[in-house]
């Protein structure tokens, strides 16, 4: 017998709450670890043009706009890669989207060692950009969507601290053949490293499964019922077909009136949670590209040999992994509002000293502090993002996100600071950058919501509009 709209919508709300009470088991932690190991190998990806243009200052000779052009080339082709490819993983899915994009990345990639001037490199850095764009936040919607409420943080904050251990290989890496490599061939070998991601892509198709909440949208609800129970049975769960979250239900009855479309946007409720929530992600970001791509040639300049310049960075990058890890549990306990405010307010702190005239052991400390916290804001920043749209439009709203805050920092702002790094001077560069990522968290703190412990239908869609209970707490408090 056929059934009926509300039946349908019944079974897919009771298949969500289930999902949402399931503890975490093997397969779970299997899918954290698939979406971790893609995280490392395109942070690799991205994270290696720091010490490829360490490199290649003195075998090219670079000029400041030299250096800015390669540095922001990669990331303008993340920005333009994102927008389609939200629509794409809202359309096609998140899995196919991924893959596509680890095949474009890997391939170019390794294509660029094989540069013959700044020009080539640019190009073939900003090819490969697009298909990083497709990638990046894609294991964010995938773990939103598939991890319960209560260890969601928790997840992506495991998954995402994976980034600074990527990001700590390419310059450990790059440290550990200076000087035995000449400089000349060494950036290229590098870049050959960082194409090898392409090995993952089987592993992906066959081990990791579609965003569940994608499924059911795009009425494939046998596939997610068989996932489910597969799930509650290696849990050890009983199949209870009555579990229903009535707030949750009403979301869904809201999605299927056509009550949300890509226009929604730019619209109450969800135009005031784009504006916060892109400037609580784009408040890390300022200072992320500059240690993430400059990092090195900061510290080099500061009067670390290229060989040290390297080992430190790779060690303040490992430091991030145990920093990230602890921001999404504690973002899952307490508030992922408060804790982005509180990691912003100290990373600036340490940015500011960073650009002052210090001796070697407060260089290292302040560059800690700075790395430590920067990186373990992004768990709960990105996350936040995620929960404040609908499943139809979550991807296209991340992924605007996504674009928006990068090409303001990763090419903006990352092409134009040689520049006005030799004018300005470290310390009151550094003092701007610091103060503007204070300003980026204002609106956070006083317009944010609370996340932590909600299910994503619940945060992502503002019921007041449509007569029933607010999803989310009133503005500037917590729910």
């Amino acid at each position: 017998m056929a059934t009926t709209p509300s039946q349908e919508l019944y079974e897919q709300e009771n298949l969500l709450a289930r999902l949402d009470r399931l503890p975490v088991n093997r397969i779970i932690l299997l899918i954290v670890a698939l979406l971790g190991l893609v995280w490392i190998l395109e942070a690799f990806d991205i994270g290696i043009i720091a010490p490829v243009i360490l490199l290649l200052k003195g075998v090219w000779h670079l000029e400041p706009h030299d250096i800015g052009l390669i540095g922001s080339s990669g990331t303008l082709g993340i920005v333009i890669g994102l927008l389609p490819a939200g629509r794409l993983a809202d359309r096609y899915g998140r899995k196919t989207t991924l893959l596509g994009g680890i095949v474009v990345f890997s391939v170019f990639t390794f294509l660029a060692a094989f540069s013959r001037n700044v020009t080539d490199l640019a190009l073939l850095r900003f090819i490969a950009g697009l298909g990083q764009g497709a990638v990046f936040p894609v294991p964010y919607l995938l773990l939103s969507e598939f991890v319960n409420k209560h260890w969601r943080g928790t997840a992506v904050g495991l998954s995402n601290s994976l980034l600074g251990f990527a990001y700590g290989l390419n310059t450990l890496a790059a440290a550990l053949i200076v000087g035995k490599i000449p400089d000349a061939q060494a950036w290229r070998v590098l870049l050959m490293i960082g194409g090898a991601a392409i090995v993952l892509v089987p592993v992906i198709l066959i081990y990791l499964p579609e965003s569940p909440r994608f499924l059911l949208r795009v009425g494939k609800i046998h596939k997610v019922r068989e996932l489910v129970e597969m799930l509650e049975d290696r849990s050890g769960v009983a199949h209870d077909d009555k579990l229903i979250d009535p707030t949750a239900l009403q979301v869904l009855q809201i999605g299927r009136s056509g009550g949300a479309s890509l226009a929604d946007l730019f619209k109450p409720p969800y135009l005031a949670r784009m504006v916060v929530s892109y400037l609580a992600l784009l408040s890390p970001f300022i200072l992320f590209y500059v240690i993430t791509i400059y990092g090195p040639s900061i510290l080099h300049r500061m009067g670390a040999s290229k060989s040290s310049a390297l080992y430190y960075t790779s060690g303040l990058l490992f430091l991030t992994v145990l920093t990230t890890a602890i921001a999404g549990s504690v973002g899952d306990k307490f508030s992922r509002r408060r804790g982005i405010v509180a990691l912003m307010l100290g990373t600036a702190l340490g940015a500011i000293a960073l650009g002052q005239h210090l001796p070697e052991a407060g260089v290292v400390l302040a560059a800690a502090v700075t790395w430590g916290l920067v990186y373990a804001t992004f768990p709960l920043s990105k996350l936040y993002m995620a929960e404040q749209f609908p499943t139809r439009l979550r991807a296209s709203g991340v992924m605007l996100g996504e674009c928006v805050t990068r090409f303001l920092t990763g090419v903006v702002l990352i092409y134009f600071f040689p520049i006005l790094s030799a004018r300005l001077g470290s310390a009151t560069l550094f003092t701007v950058l610091a103060v503007l990522s204070v300003l980026c968290i204002l609106p956070i703190w006083r317009y944010g919501t609370q996340t932590s412990g909600r299910s994503i239908e619940e945060t992502g869609t503002d019921l007041s509009q449509y007569g029933g209970a607010r999803a989310a707490g009133p503005a500037g408090g917590e729910a």
